[in-house]
């Protein structure tokens, strides 16, 4: 069974709590804030600085320069000794693709597209926003009007990110599988739908 799996999402939708619950199902990891602590640990730059890029469109030139190698081994030592987004982003996808190379689930980050080349199942999940901020103001402990503002300010940074580095469209369902509402099936009845889903897919 394939089972190397990309999740997007919107923010709000429990997509991390989707990702977390799916890997214990399907039995194999999955990769979300790891993902940068490995970037760091293998191009040796601090930590602090993929979390400050993290997920952040670039308006540098660099990445335009190497797009073509991003998902590769050559480029970043290529590269000069100055710490811009587009270099944070070629080790990230370089360890994106590392991990990819075993069945596991990888949220975010232009996942899907970095792994083009590979047979993955694209996931993509959203939900409504009255569903949406009900989550976050109980996970953040905050009111209804902050949570709609975070809300939208990190859709639009992930969607500003996704586009810049895909020339794609973040959200738009042709980029992939399948796309599902949260807020029509509440988190746990999601992951029982991706986990048939993803089984029926992979045989």
């Amino acid at each position: 069974m394939q089972k190397v799996i990309t999740l997007s999402r919107q923010f709000g939708s429990g997509g991390s709590e989707i990702a977390n619950k799916l890997s214990e199902r399907l039995k194999i990891p999955y990769y979300d804030k790891g993902i940068i602590e490995h970037a760091a640990s293998e191009s040796g730059i601090a930590k602090e600085h993929f979390e400050k890029a993290d997920e952040r469109r670039t308006n540098s030139f660099l990445f335009s320069l190497v797009s073509s190698h991003y998902g590769g081994s050559v480029a970043p030592v290529q590269l000069n000794d100055i710490i811009t987004d587009d270099k944070l982003f070629i080790h990230t996808a370089e360890a994106i693709r590392k991990f990819a190379a075993q069945p596991c689930i990888i949220v975010g980050r232009c996942a899907d597209d970095i792994l083009r080349d590979f047979p993955i199942i694209k996931l993509y999940v959203y939900a409504d926003m009255n569903f949406r901020a009900a989550r976050i103001m109980k996970l953040y402990d905050l009111n209804e009007k902050a949570a709609i503002t975070l809300i939208k300010k990190t859709d639009k940074k992930r969607a500003n990110y996704y586009n810049f580095y895909t020339s794609k469209n973040w959200g738009e369902a042709d980029n992939y599988d399948l796309c599902l509402s949260t807020s029509k099936l509440g988190i746990d009845k999601t992951v029982d739908f991706l986990e048939e889903y993803v089984r029926k897919v992979g045989d």
